[in-house]
């Protein structure tokens, strides 16, 4: 049996990717493996959002090449969002690379495997599916591959044309999976021993697969028998109204975290990258959620030294940061994209004040964010429980509000029994990204009568 081994760089749509790349290899008789050298198809999966993240492409491909040049009749594929922003002259650039394909090419894999393997021909496989013509890949998750969280993608590509962003050029437009796949794949993730989905897509707010949209969506989704716990990203604020906030207050098992990203506090700056909002806007929004769910978790992206950014306008998103009280932000330098609308204001922000903004940025947030952790202790959150905790000895989970929770078992537990139950769990300290807790007395010298997930025995968190 022939065998592949995959590497991905970027967001969760490359996780989910992944997924389905595994699936679609297996379908013809190729299995995954950890040993790139065991392998006979080596795939990097590649992001295009940051520029860091094509340093990483290049810095893997470079450890890949020795193993290529000695052993010839290995297969070497980039496929992701680099392929498709780049082209046909990315082949030129890596002339030890068989092929390249795109997010939409997954699909048709194997025959592309099958293609370089007879011709031993270099071609590029990176045009988009025609919105009309496209079909969603259903996710078939054996029970012994499934962890207690999944991914399950609710839409393709971006219509948003943010100045700074590659996905339309890379995803392709945006198109809406049918509301009946996303729910029967929830369902067979549920059945193989999933207990919390995450519904992903570039802006799951403007989902368009049925009449009533993403609301109507996540209510067919928190309905599922078996699901324990339901969570979206990414959401774009301009989409992101009263509807879908609501459904915080009325589904049970919609966790309360949202991730809305600003990238920018100052309104002149992201009217500057197309964001199509305004400060005030953004954050009437934010007031309106946590009218309805008070103890909501919000996280959020944000980028400084975009072009044209000044002291003042960083200022300004050093205030929203107060205003808000963000539980956690992914926060990035701003790197100039090819074919993205802002190529055309330069890159005006000097490299040494991009990183001193950068630096203070996060040591707000990292000061918030401290006091965001700290209100839990002293409460008693329920914790999915997911793995085996980092530090080693514990037990790990997540709270509905996304936080970490690292907790000991009793005496003579086996964690392969607890993973995909709920726990309650008393918190007694807050750590820098994390929080620790203790079974309740009673809880402790007992087992959870909860059922046993039977995913495999979970990943460390």
């Amino acid at each position: 049996m022939k065998k592949v081994h995959i590497q991905s760089f970027g967001c969760q749509m490359n996780d989910y990717d992944v997924e389905r790349i595994v699936e679609v290899m297996r379908g013809r008789g190729w299995e995954p493996t950890e040993d790139e050298r065991a392998a006979d198809l080596i795939v990097l999966n590649t992001c295009a959002i940051r520029e860091k993240a094509e340093h990483k492409m290049a810095s893997a491909l470079g450890r890949l090449r020795p193993l290529k040049q000695a052993r010839p009749d290995l297969l070497l594929a980039v496929g992701g969002c680099v392929p498709t922003l780049e082209g046909e002259p990315l082949l030129a650039q890596l002339p030890f690379v068989d092929f390249t394909f795109g997010p939409d090419a997954i699909p048709r894999l194997p025959a592309l495997v099958d293609e370089a393997t007879g011709g031993r021909r270099r071609f590029a496989a990176v045009a988009f599916t025609e919105v009309e013509a496209y079909d969603f890949l259903d996710a078939a998750p054996l029970p012994g591959d499934v962890r207690t969280t999944a991914l399950v993608t609710i839409q393709k590509g971006c219509d948003n044309d943010c100045a700074y962003c590659v996905v339309p050029t890379t995803r392709g437009p945006e198109v809406s999976r049918p509301a009946g796949e996303v729910v029967a794949e929830v369902e067979r993730f549920v059945a193989a021993g999933a207990r919390e989905v995450t519904l992903i897509g570039q802006n799951v707010n403007s989902y368009r697969g049925l009449r009533g949209g993403f609301p109507e969506l996540l209510a067919r989704v928190d309905a599922v028998p078996g699901l324990l716990r339901v969570r979206f990203t990414t959401s774009h604020p301009k989409d992101f109204d009263e509807r879908v906030a609501d459904c915080f207050r009325d589904l049970p098992r919609l966790c309360e975290w949202l991730h809305l990203p600003v990238q920018s506090g100052s309104t002149r700056v992201l009217a500057s990258m197309t964001r199509t909002y305004s400060r005030e806007e953004y954050l009437r929004k934010i007031d309106y959620v946590r009218t309805v769910c008070p103890d909501i978790a919000i996280t959020t992206d944000v980028i400084v030294g975009y072009p044209g950014e000044s002291d003042d306008e960083f200022g300004e998103t050093l205030s929203l940061l107060e205003r808000v009280q963000y539980d956690g932000i992914y926060s990035f330098k701003y790197s100039v994209r090819p074919r993205t609308p802002a190529l055309s204001l330069g890159d005006t922000v000097p490299e040494p004040r991009k990183a001193e903004r950068l630096a203070a940025l996060q040591e707000l947030q990292a000061a918030i964010g401290a006091r965001r952790l700290a209100r839990f202790v002293g409460r008693t959150e329920e914790v999915l429980v997911e793995g085996e905790s980092r530090h080693g000895g514990q037990a790990c989970g997540r709270t509905r509000t996304n936080y970490k929770v690292n907790f000991a078992l009793p005496d003579g537990a086996v964690l392969g029994e607890w993973v995909g139950r709920l726990a309650r769990l008393d918190i007694v300290t807050a750590r820098a990204h994390s929080l620790e807790g203790r079974l309740p007395a009673p809880e402790a010298k007992r087992r959870v009568s909860l059922p046993v997930q039977t995913a495999r025995g979970g990943t460390p968190c």
